[in-house]
């Protein structure tokens, strides 16, 4: 036996399955401690294996990843509790399937970086004995004018496998991974997973990459999830927020060029089963003595009729006769309905943005009311900011229903 000198951390040697990038910050309980370098032979079910192993205090310690998987387990780790688990190898599809939506037909629109959008659509889901895909397929919208040379089809498959939801895409003009097989996400669905794959990206070059499930937050009553993806040795780097029930919200990376690097990304701007439904929306005239109609042909969402509106009012009108009501830089944050009274919430640019004056107040919740009016379900609006009732809108206190 050849005697070394280590500096061993919890699990002396299991501790190396951890990527180096991910490990938590807290309490330092290492100590350096004196092992032996064995020169014994490790069997795993009487097959040799090739593996470094220690004694310390006449015990043999092997790394614990590499027996564990030869095991036919499965090994993971929590950097934010510094905790590892070998588990049974089974296939997580209820909770992933949870991640994703389930009705064939629906449809992701996404907008982002420089005019950049992309529409794609369920298509089907094939079920196997242990895996389930989802398969999708949409284009690329064209900023081009027709110039492009790429071709913008979008063909994507969510492969769930495992404890992994995997994408698989071909798509040479969508702004998203380098890598064109990635795994998402991997169970257990807690703040602090991590995994490490090696991939090829689409220049045919290897690397390695370390991921983590940073944050799991509730949002409108679903679990959100965002992941990191971080290559190592290199600032590239990707991130997703994946919602429950609605799968990718989000996606951000570092896009890395010959002579620059900068930050790209997209967002879910609707997703849903899309139908396109006529409203009425309500604008102001040029003299702000009232509000007149205007007949818009909206995209609606899972027959969200209301939520349109409210969206078609946020974006003004078409007609050059009309003004409109919303601020600028408003955002619709929640719409409900029950007991015959929509509750809408703005954000707060809806008060901050608004240009003030008697007469473009009342426009502004005239036009609100008589929209939503047009829904025989809705009778009062009430209207709330960044989720609080009572909010001014410069000398109206905006604490009961409109009628």
């Amino acid at each position: 036996m050849r005697k070394v000198w280590l500096f061993m951390v919890i699990f002396l040697l299991a501790a190396a399955f951890a990527a180096g990038s991910m490990l938590s910050v807290g309490e330092d309980t290492s100590e350096m401690v004196r092992v032996y370098r064995n020169l014994i032979r490790v069997e795993v079910n009487g097959d040799p294996v090739t593996m470094d192993n220690f004694l310390y205090n006449n015990r043999t310690y092997v790394p614990m990843r590499e027996v564990a998987e030869l095991l036919g387990k499965d090994v993971r780790w929590n950097a934010y509790t510094s905790t590892a688990g070998i588990n049974d190898l089974i296939y997580e599809r209820d909770a992933l399937a949870a991640l994703l939506p389930s009705e064939i037909g629906h449809t992701w629109i996404y907008n982002g970086f420089a005019e950049y959008g992309h529409t794609v659509t369920l298509d089907r889901i094939e079920d196997a004995s242990n895996r389930r895909t989802y398969v999708i397929s949409g284009e690329v919208s064209d900023s081009s004018d027709g110039e492009g040379n790429l071709g913008r089809g979008v063909s994507l498959n969510y492969i769930l496998q495992g404890n992994a939801l995997i994408q698989e895409k071909t798509a040479p003009m969508m702004l998203d991974s380098k890598f064109d097989r990635l795994t998402l996400i991997e169970t257990p669905l807690v703040a602090g997973t991590t995994w490490t794959e090696t991939l090829m990206d689409q220049s045919g070059l290897t690397a390695k990459i370390d991921a983590i499930i940073q944050k799991v937050e509730i949002v409108d009553g679903k679990k959100q999830f965002t992941v990191r993806h971080q290559e190592v040795g290199s600032p590239y780097y990707e991130v997703r927020v994946i919602r429950e029930g609605a799968g990718l919200l989000s996606f951000e990376k570092l896009l890395q060029l010959s002579d620059s690097s900068f930050t790209v990304s997209y967002s879910l701007y609707m997703g849903g089963k899309l139908t396109q439904v006529p409203v009425t929306l309500y604008f102001a005239t040029p003299q702000a003595d009232g509000v007149l109609p205007e007949i818009r042909t909206m995209l609606v969402s899972d027959g969200a009729v209301a939520r349109a509106a409210v969206i078609g009012l946020i974006w003004g009108p078409q007609s050059e006769n009309l003004r409109a009501t919303i601020p600028e830089g408003t955002r619709l944050l929640a719409i409900s309905i029950a007991n015959g009274i929509c509750t809408v919430d703005f954000s707060k640019e809806f008060v901050d943005n608004h240009s003030g004056g008697s007469a473009g107040e009342i426009m502004t919740l005239t036009s609100i009311l008589k929209t939503l009016q047009e829904f025989p379900s809705i009778e009062k609006v009430q209207i709330l900011v960044e989720g609080q009732k009572g909010a001014t809108l410069g000398n109206i206190l905006l604490d009961k229903p409109l009628e």
